[in-house]
């Protein structure tokens, strides 16, 4: 008698044994990650070549492991189609709808990728919905209880960051790092003492303190394209011509005058379009780095509290201001796209690249970032990646190489995405404190333009995804900022 449909018994074993094989991977990962990272007896430098690139391989055992678990959980829910179609056979009846998880879940049927993807796609609307039902409520009601929601929803938003951080330690077995349990600790901490405050005070006073807001982002504005030390109209300074990487940080250094201008009264980031004849347009995004150090949660975004959101593993404030930019300037999917940020401006740019929810919105080719850690971001391999440090900055370091303490007390350091990591000399003057001097953006953009006619900033600009971006003809460049903003 022919077999038609499936074997039940063959697709039982099937899903079994994709199930242990995802286990053992998943396991693979975790129990060599702490020997490869320090605990194994080789030593020199093959062996921390070797740790480096650990990295790597170890979220590809993890990739796949998720792969083989999704596609074990897929034969079985055919298997259990199968019984039920097998126990009906013979027998007509009508048709009935799909249960509403079921029609949800259908399209991904065919996909391991298309399953998780839906479930994402499911748990984002409808923590959207909540969200914006949220806040809809909150700005309506009167000032008490309104600073009491806000308070109370700060609790909640870093609750979420920690329990992110548990998921993130037990979905790809790495411990969160050090920098991470700092940051993340103190902001919860924060969060609840201003629940405390305002509390105590009836709603009448909440001090916001590492309070990060909800973002804001403005419409673009026209911005002249040429010389940068040439000032406009409205005292604004020209996009330079992105002819090369130093004119690529220059743009996002000339960022930093933005500040305070009309339009930008809080802080800007630049767009620059590149129209080359026969290619779709190339979007360049710069964006700059902290701007103001109290963590007073003011309306400017790029501020201390920034900085420890985005050390902490998180999408800060500032970030999603960026992205909503990004949006309002129109930039369509699929174009091309480089991030390019200094200082905490490159951790916004690295933060958003290792988001996959930004990444299915914009197409992002290319990172560039200048004095900034960026050692912790897990960057997809498909995207090129180039961060420029000056030795003596420290600014760098301070994720610690993404130092991270495992059970039983062994402290790793790797780095999670595969950067080209370009250490440049020291500029000419004083270092400052700690050397901070060495962490100016306008030295940065000497010292590469000394350097980028070779080597490795010259291999990186020469790279086709890079190409896309560079021209030295102005009048196939366009450019605009946007105020990003924080609100309370």
């Amino acid at each position: 008698m022919p077999l038609y449909g499936m074997d039940v018994e063959g697709g039982r074993r099937l899903s079994e044994e994709l199930a242990r094989a995802g286990d053992r991977l998943a396991a693979l990962g975790r129990n060599l990650t702490p020997l490869v990272q320090g605990g194994s007896p080789w030593k020199g430098a093959d062996a921390q070549r070797f740790a480096a690139d650990w990295t790597g391989h170890r979220a590809k055992l993890l990739s796949t492991a998720q792969a083989l678990t999704a596609a074990s959980s897929v034969v079985k829910r055919h298997v259990e189609e199968q019984i039920g179609a097998s126990t009906g056979a013979g027998a007509l009846s009508a048709p009935t709808a799909p249960p509403l998880f079921d029609s949800l879940l259908d399209p991904a049927t065919g996909s391991v990728d298309d399953l998780w993807n839906t479930a994402r796609q499911v748990t984002d609307t409808v923590r959207e919905v909540a969200g914006s039902t949220w806040v809809s409520v909150q700005d309506a009601a009167r000032l008490p209880i309104r600073n009491l929601m806000d308070a109370q929803e700060n609790v909640y938003s870093q609750t979420g960051n920690v329990m992110d951080m548990g998921w993130r330690w037990l979905t790809t077995g790495e411990p969160p790092s050090l920098t991470e349990l700092a940051t993340n600790g103190l902001l919860l901490a924060a969060s609840l003492d201003n629940l405390r405050v305002t509390t105590l005070s009836a709603g009448l006073c909440n001090p916001h303190i590492f309070d990060d807001g909800r973002p804001v982002a403005g419409d673009p504005i026209p911005v002249g394209v040429g010389n940068s030390e040439e000032l406009q109209a409205n005292g604004r300074a020209n996009t330079p011509v992105p002819s090369s990487i130093s004119a690529v940080l220059e743009t996002t250094n000339t960022a930093y005058s933005d500040q305070g201008k009309p339009g930008t009264e809080d802080t800007g980031v630049r767009i620059v379009a590149v129209r080359k004849p026969g290619e779709s347009p190339a979007y360049i995004v710069s964006i700059p780095g902290t701007t103001r150090w109290l963590p007073d949660g003011a309306a400017n975004p790029t501020d201390l509290t920034g900085n420890l959101e985005l050390a902490g593993g998180n999408l800060s404030t500032a970030a999603e201001a960026v992205r909503m930019a990004m949006e309002r300037a129109g930039i369509p999917e699929g174009a091309p796209v480089m991030l390019s940020g200094h200082s905490q401006g490159g951790m916004i740019a690295a933060a958003l690249a290792a988001d996959s929810r930004f990444t299915d919105r914009f197409n992002v080719t290319n990172v560039v970032t200048f004095g900034s850690p960026v050692d912790s971001a897990p960057i997809p391999p498909s995207i090129d990646i180039l961060a420029l440090q000056h030795a003596g900055d420290p600014v760098p370091k301070v994720d610690l190489e993404d130092a991270t303490v495992w059970p039983g007390g062994m402290v790793s350091a790797s780095r999670d995405n595969g950067a080209v990591v370009v250490e440049l000399p020291n500029p000419a003057g004083e270092p400052g404190i700690a050397g901070i001097n060495y962490h100016d953006g306008s030295s940065y953009v000497a010292s590469v333009r000394d350097l980028e006619a070779a080597g490795p900033i010259a291999q990186y600009s020469q790279q086709q995804s890079t190409q896309r971006f560079l021209t030295p003809d102005a009048s196939q460049v366009t450019s605009t900022v946007s105020n990003i903003s924080r609100k309370q």
